[in-house]
């Protein structure tokens, strides 16, 4: 009797786990999908650093995480968003109260919320740009990397998806929409 009933509760554990929806879209239509997810391998595609921008080029772009002795600015012209990697890539200029100048072009991916540099720029070197010979793909993170993660949050992504470069320009003005309207969303048919 015993072996009975256990084969009894094997059919049945069988039968949900292969006939039982895996998601709210089988669960209310009955369908199936048929399909597999064949997530594409991701490839960079950088096409190169632009000229350090001049003095007159740079947009100042609101950071509250940056100490207050220090500002940060963007340079509008060189900004991008590829719609081949999905990475936004800008010069950005923290400038200090104290005369301090970090200029650096980097890439932004809103999918990973990961970061590369590549390249430095100060006008008084000569040459004014120096790029990293190796990029390196680095995680968002930590006290140092507070002002990326901000930018990243209220300037080019909306969740994980960068924003069109005319939504980033209204971000610096700070005529953007910082949360997505979709946030609060729920399924509750």
């Amino acid at each position: 009797m015993k072996q009975v009933v256990f084969l009894a509760l094997l059919l049945f554990a069988m039968g949900l786990s292969h006939g039982a929806p895996t998601d709210r879209y089988e669960e209310l239509t009955g369908e199936q999908d048929d399909f597999e997810a064949n997530p594409k391998e991701w490839k960079e595609r950088f096409s190169g650093v632009p000229p350090l921008p001049g003095e007159g080029a740079w947009t100042s772009v609101r950071v509250d995480s940056l100490p207050k002795n220090q500002r940060a600015f963007l340079d509008m012209n060189t900004l991008s968003v590829s719609d081949k990697d999905y990475v936004v890539r800008y010069w950005l200029l923290i400038r200090s109260t104290a005369g301090g100048y970090t200029a650096t072009f980097e890439g932004l991916r809103c999918g990973t919320e990961e970061y590369v540099i590549y390249a430095y720029g100060n006008p008084r070197r000569k040459p004014a740009v120096r790029e990293v010979k190796t990029p390196k793909w680095k995680e968002i993170g930590g006290a140092r990397s507070a002002y990326r993660k901000e930018l990243a949050k209220d300037v080019f992504c909306t969740g994980g998806v960068p924003r069109e470069r005319y939504q980033i320009e209204q971000a610096v003005k700070g005529l953007f929409e910082q949360l997505n309207p979709f946030d609060n969303w729920t399924n509750d048919d």
